[in-house]
């Protein structure tokens, strides 16, 4: 089933967000949206006259209060379907601190966190969605995700789906796992998905940030729930660590 994006809710760490940050977002019209609400006092005139040019409404909602419950009260309020939260380097002891976890165990929400150096003219999202990591295993998290990326495969060039495996295993063993990581493979090439499936070996955080640097992804998704990706992240550590550490976008489905 298609996944329809109307509104988004986002986050900037500019009090004015420039177009290049928000021009990787405008492929999502093709699944539905046709508006984003900036959590921020204001914007350029000019700003929301190109997006209009793309089909796209802007406005802001400021909000008032501590900054989780006015993230999480304007998403509701607007009857927002994704949320973007965009930061600098330079404010990663809060993001690391309370923004990211907090939102990532408090939304119901779709979450993509973007981390950015410092320098504006540096980063846009443009290509947000040209190359992705899907992190895999066999949990109810890792299947909302998976059904998520199928319901926006419009949006998608290619995928890579990576397992990360935390134990010894047995000959026996392997040959199960690739059985499974390639049926994952065979389910996204049936929905016209460009997808390769790869199991990597090590601690969760670090194999799928490898993974991503591997094969020059644009964005890594994770699912995230009570059980978590896999052992080692019931506690969700493994799931922040990316979401802090990563390099490319982070796109977390609860």
């Amino acid at each position: 089933m298609a996944i329809k994006i109307k509104k988004i809710l986002y986050i900037p760490y500019l009090k004015e967000p420039t177009y290049d940050l928000l021009e990787g977002l405008l492929d999502v019209k093709k699944i539905g949206l046709e508006e984003i609400i900036l959590l921020s006092k204001s914007y350029s005139q000019g700003l929301k006259e190109k997006l209009f040019e793309h089909g796209i409404n802007l406005k802001s909602d400021k909000g008032s209060g501590p900054i989780i419950p006015r993230i999480l009260d304007s998403a509701k309020k607007e009857n927002a379907s994704f949320i973007v939260a965009h930061l600098t380097r330079e404010k990663k002891k809060m993001f690391k601190g309370s923004l990211v976890k907090n939102l990532i165990k408090n939304t119901r929400l779709p979450l993509l966190l973007i981390h950015e150096n410092g320098e504006e003219a540096s980063f846009s999202t443009k290509g947000l969605f040209e190359s992705i990591i899907l992190a895999i295993n066999w949990s109810d998290s890792t299947q909302r995700a998976l059904l998520y990326i199928i319901g926006m495969k419009a949006l998608i060039g290619i995928m890579d789906a990576v397992y990360v495996l935390s134990e010894k295993p047995t000959v026996k063993d392997i040959r199960q796992l690739r059985d499974r990581v390639e049926e994952i493979r065979n389910i996204c090439l049936e929905e016209t998905i460009d997808t390769e499936s790869h199991i990597y070996a090590g601690k969760t955080p670090e194999e799928i940030l490898l993974a991503a640097k591997d094969y020059k992804a644009t964005l890594i998704v994770m699912g995230y729930g009570s059980k978590g990706i896999v052992k080692e992240i019931t506690s969700g550590s493994a799931c922040y660590r990316v979401a802090e550490e990563s390099p490319v976008p982070v796109l977390i489905v609860p």
